[in-house]
């Protein structure tokens, strides 16, 4: 808005030059105030597309993650074959493992979003479970009575085993365990498990195991999914995440035609021999 200057000059307030000077400063001071009433109609007018606009970005802002964590946990950090959200998988898993009452707190604001059956993001799409918040809330109690149990450590050859899988899955839209030419978990983990021992050092535990996600590509979406294991009665998913016997993972994130993206992860237990 310009400002007009107003005069500095003494004048006599019987002249002719204060009438006009008056009349000039209330010119200024009317169109002041309707200058001003312009601009409340106008942010009146705006404030309804500032707060449609400030609540889609709330919604699609990932939540801020106030709880502080060692970053001994973060032991993908340094594996540069993988993605962040690849790594990040990887780091939830071990805060799941390590503290699995802590963890709880991102399983409570997850049920936030449930209503019934639905879970209800604002901006997104519902998405419809099979248990609805019981799910959520068997995850919750199971999670409290957890124990503690050893960090999971990222292997490439575990990852290509995982990469196997998705990449078969995000060509052809299929889902579970069964690969390419019918290839089972053992297979594909065997298969590069052999290479490890002929070239790493390392020796193959007889146990393994794979979970694949499909829906999110964000690390904590992925895991968060798997712990509460909706629609699994045997929470399989959840027990190979906690699963002590485990050392050792490796994760793909692929997309994924009919679900948009999965992430396959494969689990073993693994045996540095010198």
């Amino acid at each position: 808005m310009q400002r007009y200057p107003l005069p500095e000059a003494s004048i006599h307030p019987d002249s002719a030059a204060h009438w006009r000077t008056q009349i000039f400063l209330n010119t200024i001071k009317m169109k002041r105030i309707i200058s001003l009433k312009r601009l409340a109609a106008s942010l009146a007018a705006v404030q309804p597309l500032l707060l449609l606009l400030a609540a889609s970005l709330s919604c699609h802002a990932q939540p801020a993650d106030d709880m502080v964590w060692p970053d001994s946990l973060n032991t993908a950090k340094d594996a540069d074959y993988l993605t962040e959200d690849e790594k990040g998988v990887i780091y939830e898993m071990n805060k799941v493992r390590t503290n699995p009452k802590l963890y709880v707190e991102y399983i409570k604001r997850e049920r936030s979003f449930y209503s019934s059956n639905r879970i209800e993001r604002p901006g997104q799409v519902a998405v419809l479970t099979q248990e609805g918040v019981a799910a959520v809330d068997e995850c919750i109690a199971a999670l409290q009575k957890a124990q503690p149990t050893g960090i999971i450590r990222p292997n490439k050859n575990l990852g290509k085993a995982a990469q196997l899988l998705a990449s078969y899955q995000s060509k052809t839209g299929k889902t579970g365990h069964t690969g390419s030419n019918g290839s089972t978990i053992s297979d594909r983990i065997t298969r590069y498990c052999t290479e490890m021992n002929d070239n790493f050092g390392y020796g193959y535990g007889i146990t393994f195991g794979e979970n694949i996600s499909y829906g999110s590509s964000k690390s904590q979406g992925i895991v968060v999914q798997l712990l509460i294991d909706d629609g699994v009665p045997s929470r399989g998913h959840r027990a190979n995440i906690m699963k002590p016997d485990f050392n050792a993972a490796g994760v793909a994130i692929d997309t994924h035609p009919r679900y948009r993206h999965l992430c396959v992860i494969d689990y073993a237990f693994l045996v540095y021999r010198p």
